[in-house]
């Protein structure tokens, strides 16, 4: 994730449903500098990754003028898994979004049951 601002920003990475990713999650480091032209470049590293490591990564970059962020999709082939879905309170007669969060690759189809 590369972001550049001024003041610089600070990167805060989210995986999924804006899960934070921190380094006190043992297979995860998360590192950054700042380039000669003052570009802020953040990284994640997950060692020994799983199939259950696929999935949306965020990075958001965040200073005193703005919050912007990014989304990408790490595959990771493997068997599929499905990480816990957070429970969703909604007032009848509005619209939700619901997202599945899957990880392993490939993925053949994915089936809603209530």
């Amino acid at each position: 994730c590369i972001a550049s601002g001024n003041p610089i920003p600070q990167v805060l990475w989210y995986v999924y449903d804006n899960l934070p990713i921190t380094d006190h999650l043992a297979r995860y480091r998360i590192g950054d500098y700042v380039t000669r032209d003052s570009l802020l470049v953040s990284y994640v590293n997950i060692s020994s990754v799983l199939p259950e490591d696929g999935g949306l990564y965020t990075c958001q970059a965040t200073n005193d003028v703005a919050t912007v962020h990014h989304t990408a999709r790490i595959n990771v082939y493997g068997r599929p898994t499905i990480r816990r879905m957070p429970n969703i309170t909604s007032v009848a007669g509005e619209s939700i979004s619901i997202t599945c969060p899957v990880g392993g690759y490939p993925i053949d189809s994915i089936v809603w049951e209530r």
